[in-house]
């Protein structure tokens, strides 16, 4: 009894801290704005029993629907921490009681180990929670399965089937092949029932054979894999850390319960009989409770240093920043983006961060000045850097390009994204937007009552539907009007193989005064060293109101004319006199550089030109010390 008593408070311990790094450090709301595109294959949830109904007919959709219900807590970090911290204690719970049940009392720190794992993959911005419950319903069934008398061969067989059954229908073959790997492990070293432990996996896979050929329909291949280790949604991506964590957290209480039952034959069989207590014993166990206090200690600390060890040793100082940009471009909170970048590692960066970094530059109005302030690339203009576009890249897209004014191309690339995913809220008010965009509002409203159904976009949704019947608030009219300002004449489509220049050139050709067409393709001329086309689009200044050129528009056109031999006329060019002599004093620090002072000069062109295009058409990269 005074055991149970300790352990509350030891537990207690443990789980208000990872609620606290939970919602305070990870902030579940970064996880639920990844829904979708950077977590492609999270569960969905719709109010109705249309919803209902369809993922009850789906073999573990119980545990999807449960899943997506519990997942749109996630809104809130708090609430996401708590949900959380819930199914990690269900899980730890469960996998005591099976360590019990196995003979092995003192568990208090091997089950808190399903714990660390799901922090380790919250860690990672992944989204382990149908893992969770899908394990834990194996465990429950488990549980009441061995508790059952069932006495004869028949009756378990007969039991087992109907239960493997139910499960089945509830939680896939996720939860089947937990339940079924526990009923043999129980049945070998416990029951010492081999015959019934044989015939325990050849049923659970002839049943999901037959729900997959005449209740669900569905190939048998495919249901073998619903909500198990195998699905994709756990192994995409280049990194294999958080899949293979969540391998070990299906297979944890199985094998734990394995080691144990086997560790106990064994012993049994050729261990030491145990020795008869005398009065010395006695005094020895008086003697051991003076070190309680130390493993009381012990058992407190032991859970808490196992996951700061994982999280340092699985720690990515990009994760969360790179996240964090998407959270941030979704709200359009632009200096947030910028401050964000700032605070970066010098150099660090990657395709997207610099998709993010660019829009926020225009945004700010900073695009032709503060560009090579930060790492870039031509890839980061406009995602081209994969052949086949992911979901995030095309939800990308789809923002920048209803920007740019290719409205046709961002409802294509979204109608792709809700195809493939059958609901994400963000994608359907884009379309719903689009279709506001294009004066179609019957479609619009399509649209906006499916996305009442999304208990996070509900009211987003109502108020839309509202401005439409009573007209768009202030700021909704400029937007309108800017979009459609910038809509592409001839209603394109696009096709996947322009390149970012013909894009950019076509928008520009259909409307000139599209500032954003403009600039995006300056800087693609920029990026691609194309100084001479540059210096072509001069004239096209004017139709925009700069306070004179643009600082990197100046240094590329002194680039150009450089390179011809050309006499600048500072009357006719309308470059300053300060960027031409910053010009001329990188040449000369430019051609001082020698083998034997190399160093020396390049880290005083970094320090002064760091940022400049001067530096990046010359060393292909910004300068960063």
């Amino acid at each position: 009894m005074l055991h149970r008593r300790q352990r509350i408070p030891h537990n207690l311990i443990f789980y208000v801290l990872v609620m606290l790094y939970l919602w305070l450090v990870v902030e579940p709301r970064l996880i639920y704005q990844c829904f979708g595109t950077i977590l492609p294959d999270a569960p969905v949830f719709l109010t109705g029993w249309s919803f209902m109904s369809n993922s009850l007919h789906l073999p573990g959709g119980f545990i999807l629907y449960i899943s997506g219900l519990l997942s749109q807590g996630f809104c809130y970090s708090w609430l996401g921490a708590l949900i959380i911290i819930l199914s990690a204690l269900c899980l730890c719970e469960l996998s005591r009681r099976h360590l019990a049940a196995a003979g092995y009392t003192r568990s208090a720190v091997l089950s808190s180990l399903p714990a660390i794992l799901i922090v380790l993959i919250y860690s990672q911005y992944k989204h382990p929670l149908t893992v969770c419950l899908v394990v834990s319903l194996g465990l429950v069934w488990s549980l009441i399965f061995e508790r059952l008398s069932l006495r004869t061969l028949v009756v378990r067989i007969i039991v087992y089937c109907l239960m493997s059954a139910v499960l089945f229908g509830l939680a896939g073959a996720g939860g089947l092949l937990i339940f079924s790997f526990m009923t043999v492990i129980y049945g070998i070293f416990v029951r010492r029932d081999f015959v019934f432990s044989a015939l325990a996996i050849p049923v659970g896979f002839g049943i999901v054979w037959c729900f997959a050929q005449y209740v669900f329909l569905v190939l048998p291949r495919e249901t073998f894999t619903v909500l198990t280790s195998l699905v994709p949604a756990t192994i995409q991506g280049k990194n294999t850390f958080p899949a293979v964590l969540i391998i070990i957290l299906y297979g944890f209480a199985p094998l734990c319960v394995f080691l144990v039952l086997l560790g106990r034959n064994v012993f049994a069989k050729f261990g030491p009989k145990p020795k008869k207590h005398s009065g010395k014993d006695k005094q020895k166990e008086q003697a051991r409770e003076f070190t309680s206090i130390f493993r009381n200690g012990v058992k407190i600390a032991a859970p808490i240093v196992l996951m700061l060890v994982g999280l340092y040793f699985s720690y990515n100082r990009m994760r969360k920043p790179l996240i964090q940009a998407h959270d941030y471009s979704l709200r359009r909170q632009w200096d947030k983006v910028l401050e964000l970048s700032r605070s970066l590692p010098k150099g660090a960066s990657n395709i997207y961060f610099n998709h993010y970094v660019n829009r926020a530059l225009y945004h700010t109005e900073r695009l032709p000045y503060d560009m090579f302030t930060f790492p870039q690339t031509p890839h980061g203009l406009l995602l081209t850097h994969e052949k086949k576009a992911s979901d995030l890249t095309q939800l990308k897209l789809c923002d920048i390009y209803m920007e740019l004014g290719r409205v046709n191309t961002a409802e294509r690339l979204a109608t792709e994204i809700l195809t493939a995913r059958n609901h994400c809220g963000i994608v359907v008010e884009k379309l719903a937007w689009i279709n506001i965009i294009k004066e179609q509002y019957e479609t619009a409203r399509i649209y906006l009552n499916v996305l009442q159904k999304d208990l996070v976009y509900r009211k987003r949704a109502q108020a839309l539907l509202k401005a439409i019947d009573n007209g768009f608030s202030t700021d909704q009219k400029a937007y309108l009007d800017t979009i459609r300002s910038r809509m592409h004449q001839e209603g394109y489509l696009g096709t996947r193989d322009e390149s970012v220049e013909q894009i950019l050139t076509e928008l520009l050709a259909s409307n000139p005064t599209n500032r954003m067409a403009f600039e995006y393709l300056m800087a693609c001329y920029l990026l691609t060293g194309q100084v001479d086309k540059i210096a072509a689009r001069m004239a096209q200044i004017r139709e925009f109101d700069y306070d004179g050129i643009p600082t990197l528009y100046e240094e590329a056109l002194l680039i150009y004319f450089g390179s011809q031999g050309r006499k600048i006329d500072f009357n006719k060019s309308n470059i300053r006199r300060e960027t031409f002599n910053r010009y001329i004093r990188f040449i000369q620090l430019r051609n001082s550089m020698r083998p034997d002072n190399r160093q020396v000069v390049l880290r005083s062109l970094i320090s002064e030109y760091g940022s400049s295009y001067f530096f990046y058409s010359t060393f292909g990269q910004v300068g960063v010390l």
